[in-house]
């Protein structure tokens, strides 16, 4: 199933080798060790829930509208940028990765109908 999926494999290559570098302490430009992951967070959430709501409705054709995909993005600003660092210091509210969750759900937006084909 995955190999149909090229947006999926291609985002999950990319945070694999975001992590490949940073825990092996690689330096790398402050967008990429502050930023990149944020930028990748929306996609790679929203094309599992996509594909996930497929399989379980089985509809091949089912994809996320603009205002699915604005909700989903505000949610996950406000738990991570607002109410976790409320109550964990190991999280930081930052407007930067709000940006990025944006962007990244602008991504997906976009791109969705070109690389989530419609099959199962």
């Amino acid at each position: 199933m995955m190999r149909r999926y090229p947006l999926l494999r291609f985002l999950l290559a990319l945070y694999v080798v975001h992590l490949v570098l940073k825990f092996g302490q690689v330096p790398v430009p402050l967008f990429f060790s502050h930023y990149f992951a944020d930028l990748l967070c929306m996609p790679l959430l929203l094309s599992s829930a996509v594909l996930f709501m497929r399989w379980l409705k089985a509809d091949a054709g089912l994809y996320l509208s603009g205002a699915m995909i604005l909700v989903a993005t505000l949610y996950v600003s406000l738990v991570f940028e607002y109410v976790l660092p409320l109550f964990f210091q190991r999280y930081t509210a930052d407007v930067w990765d709000v940006g990025m969750y944006g962007v990244g759900g602008g991504l997906f937006f976009v791109f969705q109908k070109y690389f989530l084909p419609r099959d199962l």
